[in-house]
Parts: structure tokens; C-alpha cells; sequence
């Protein structure tokens, strides 16, 4: 009896105390990661680009790439189809300190004139597919695409997509990757 008074007094002092564990946002109620889906779409915009390399090689290095502009990613659940996207992605102030969320990401602009990505709550997911070339090498396909909300006035979503500095950004990070002497 003592054992479970106890415990019972452990668990109301974490909930009460918010001690305890908390939800990510890439988990659903029970812990378990969510699945999200990933498409290509043609009407936004594709940053391209051919890689002298097979498409195992790039595949290798392209986690580091978003990695290295701290964007969390993970490979799609069919291994063949050589995609690797984010999940989606909150800001709710500055991407990255000191510089413009429109510097990365295009979503109009409010009717004062100033960039919706910089003003509004913008929602995005950033996607790279390989696919090996025809003319050798690989062909990095990178796509940025979400959506922004003014969240006092709540009307609808405004759809964004990528200026292409994130795009340039992985592709010349995985180019670089490839060049860099393997340890």
C-alpha cells in the first residue's frame, strides 16, 4: 500500500510540477513519430541540379546537408524512391537569427507591402528526390513548399514556396560532401 501511495504522489508532483515528459511535435498522443506525406508538385517552384555521382553516393551525404541548415529530415518508407524530406516546419518569429524568413521562403507580400513570410505564421516542409541522370551522375530535385496564416485576422492560407536559397543551399552542400576527401 505504501509503494503505491507513493507512486501515486510521484506522478501528481510531475503533473503538477510539468516535470514530466512533454509531446514533440513529430510525435502523435501516444509518442509514436508521425507519418507524413510528401508530393512533387509541378506548380511550385524546382531548384535542379545534375551531380557527377551515383545516386548512392549523394544519397549518403544529402542528410548531412539538411542537417547543416538544421532542418530535421528523414528518408521516405520506400527505399528505392530516394526521397528525403522534412517534416513540416513552424515559424513563428525568425528561421534563423538575424536574417529575413523571405530570404527563404516566397509568399507575396501583406497589403502594406512587407513580406508575408516575414509577418505571418508560415508553415513549411523542404523535399529532395535523386534520381539518377541520363547522361551519368545524379539529378537532385529540391522543392520548398508551405503556406502562411495571418493569425489575427485567420483568413485563409496563402501558399509559399522556396526563393531557391535553401534549394542552392543543400544542393551546394551535398556538392561539396561529394568532393570532400572520405576518411
Amino acid at each position: 500500500m505504501k509503494s503505491s501511495s507513493s507512486l501515486l504522489l510521484l506522478v501528481l508532483v510531475l503533473v503538477l510540477t510539468s516535470c514530466g515528459p512533454t509531446k514533440r511535435f513529430d510525435q502523435d498522443l501516444q509518442g509514436r513519430e508521425k507519418v507524413f506525406a510528401v508530393w512533387f508538385r509541378p506548380d511550385v517552384s524546382h531548384v535542379r541540379r545534375v551531380v557527377p555521382a551515383p545516386v548512392d553516393s549523394v544519397w549518403r551525404v544529402l542528410p548531412s546537408a539538411f542537417q547543416f541548415l538544421q532542418i530535421p529530415g528523414t528518408a521516405s518508407q520506400y527505399p528505392d524512391e530516394h526521397v528525403y524530406a522534412s517534416p513540416q516546419l513552424k515559424i513563428e518569429h525568425r528561421l534563423y537569427e538575424g536574417e529575413s524568413n523571405s530570404l527563404y521562403i516566397e509568399c507575396g507580400r501583406t497589403l502594406a507591402g512587407t513580406p508575408i513570410a516575414d509577418e505571418y505564421l508560415v508553415i513549411f516542409a523542404v523535399m529532395a528526390r535523386l534520381t539518377p541522370h541520363a547522361g551519368g551522375g545524379t539529378e537532385i530535385d529540391v522543392v520548398v513548399d508551405g503556406t502562411a496564416q495571418d493569425m489575427t485576422e485567420r483568413r485563409n492560407a496563402i501558399r509559399c514556396h522556396g526563393t531557391g536559397r535553401f534549394e542552392d543551399a543543400i544542393l551546394d552542400r551535398v556538392e561539396a560532401a561529394l568532393r570532400s576527401p572520405k576518411p
